[in-house]
C-alpha cells in the first residue's frame, strides 16, 4: 500500500461521517480516483465539491490535483500500463497504433446525434469562434481555429487566459465559444467559457470528462476518449480523440452549410503560391 493510503487508513477514526465516507471510497478505488474529476469523486462519494476539497487540504495538499498526483506517483502500476498497452505481440509502434485505434472507436461509441448537429448548425452561421484551451489541449484549440478559418469563419484559438477572458467578455449572441480541456476541470478553460455564456455566445465543451465543471455549464457538450491522469496530461490518444470530434463537426458544418466548400478551396487558393 502507498505512504498516501496508509496514512489515510491511519486518520479514518479521526474523520467525519462525509469525510469517512470519501476517505473509504479512496482506499478502496484508487486507481479510479487517479482517472476521478472532483465531480466524479463527489458524486461517487454522495458528497460535495466542497467537502472533497476539504479532504484535500485535511491531509496536507492544496486541492485534488496534487491528491490525485500523489496517487499516480505511488501507484506506478497503473501509468506503466496505459504507456505500454497490452495488445498482444507487433513492435511499439504496432501496439501504439492500436492502441490509437481503441481510442477513437471508444470516442465514436460517446457521440450524441443532437450535441453535434446543434454545434454544428451554430458554428457554420457564427459571427466569430472562440476556442479556449491551455497547456496542451491549448494546441487542440489552436488546430479547432485553423480549421473553422479554413472555412473562411472568424476564429480565434486563445491560449493566454487573459486573452481569452477579454475575449469572452466582449463576444456577443451570434458568437460561438468553445472551452477545450481534457480534465474538464481547468480553472481557466473553465472562467473563459463562463464569460463568454454572460456575454450571450453559444457555449460548447471538447472533454474527456463526462461529468466535469466544463460540462455542467457548456450549452452543449462533445466528449472524447479516453480521460488522462495527472501522470499522462497530454497524452496523444486524448488529443486524437478530441481531433475525431472536430472532423465529425467538420463534416456536419459542409451538410448544414454547401457554400463552405467554396471558402475552403478560395481560403486553400491563399496559399496555394506557399506549398512546394
Amino acid at each position: 500500500m502507498s505512504r498516501l493510503l496508509t496514512r489515510l487508513r491511519a486518520s479514518l477514526d479521526g474523520l467525519s461521517p462525509v469525510l469517512k465516507r470519501v476517505a473509504e471510497y479512496v482506499l478502496e478505488h484508487p486507481e479510479a480516483v487517479i482517472y476521478h474529476s472532483v465531480t466524479e469523486l463527489a458524486e461517487a462519494t454522495r458528497s460535495s465539491e466542497g467537502s472533497i476539497i476539504r479532504f484535500c487540504q485535511d491531509l496536507g495538499f492544496s486541492g485534488f490535483q496534487e491528491l490525485k498526483l500523489t496517487l499516480a506517483v505511488e501507484s506506478s502500476a497503473p501509468a506503466r500500463q496505459e504507456a505500454q498497452p497490452q495488445n498482444g505481440g507487433g513492435h511499439l509502434l504496432e501496439k501504439l497504433a492500436h492502441h490509437a485505434a481503441a481510442t477513437l472507436e471508444e470516442t465514436a461509441l460517446l457521440y450524441e446525434e443532437e450535441a453535434f448537429r446543434t454545434v454544428a448548425g451554430r458554428l457554420a452561421g457564427a459571427t466569430r469562434i472562440d476556442v479556449y484551451g491551455v497547456g496542451a489541449s491549448g494546441v487542440v484549440a489552436q488546430y479547432f481555429a485553423y480549421k473553422f478559418l479554413r472555412f473562411g469563419l472568424v476564429a480565434q484559438a486563445y491560449s493566454d487566459t487573459h486573452l481569452g477572458a477579454m475575449s469572452a467578455s466582449n463576444l456577443t449572441a451570434g458568437a460561438v465559444a468553445i472551452g477545450v480541456s481534457s480534465s474538464g476541470s481547468t480553472i481557466d478553460t473553465l472562467q473563459a467559457v463562463k464569460a463568454a455564456k454572460a456575454a450571450g455566445a453559444f457555449t460548447v465543451a471538447v472533454t474527456n470528462r463526462l461529468r466535469s465543471p466544463l460540462a455542467k455549464v457548456a450549452d452543449r457538450s462533445l466528449f472524447a476518449s479516453p480521460p488522462e491522469s495527472p501522470l499522462t496530461g497530454g497524452d496523444v490518444f486524448a488529443k486524437l480523440g478530441q481531433l475525431l470530434l472536430l472532423e465529425g463537426l467538420v463534416r456536419l458544418m459542409l451538410e448544414a452549410d454547401a457554400g463552405l466548400e467554396d471558402d475552403v478551396r478560395r481560403t486553400a487558393q491563399a496559399v496555394a503560391d506557399r506549398s512546394m
